[in-house]
């Protein structure tokens, strides 16, 4: 694996390079949540642009399908996992045995 190091004998020059790699970890963080928001945003106008097109349309929101009730469950149609144990390793009943 390579790797890569930095080195300078000025003081200033490696404070500088450190400040500017900071600044521009800063700089893609700032970037990234002003994308973030903008898609927010768009996701906010776009829908409210869509409800108002519907009320001018005078189309209501299509509405929610109901699930029919149930009257009953069957108890017969349960279905139980097998109970499954596990097997003692040959190490385990060694130790047991020493101690």
């Amino acid at each position: 694996m390579r790797v890569y190091s930095f080195s300078t004998r000025n003081r200033g020059t490696s404070l500088l390079v450190g400040l500017l790699v900071l600044g521009a970890g800063a700089a893609l963080l700032v970037l990234g949540l002003a994308l973030l928001a903008g898609v927010a945003v768009v996701g906010g106008l776009l829908g409210t642009g869509i409800i108002a097109y519907r009320a001018l349309r005078g189309k209501s929101a299509a509405p929610l399908g109901r699930s029919t009730p149930v009257d009953g469950l069957d108890p017969s149609l349960e279905v139980f996992a097998e109970p499954r144990t596990i097997a003692p390793n040959a190490d385990d009943q060694l130790r047991r045995v020493d101690d």
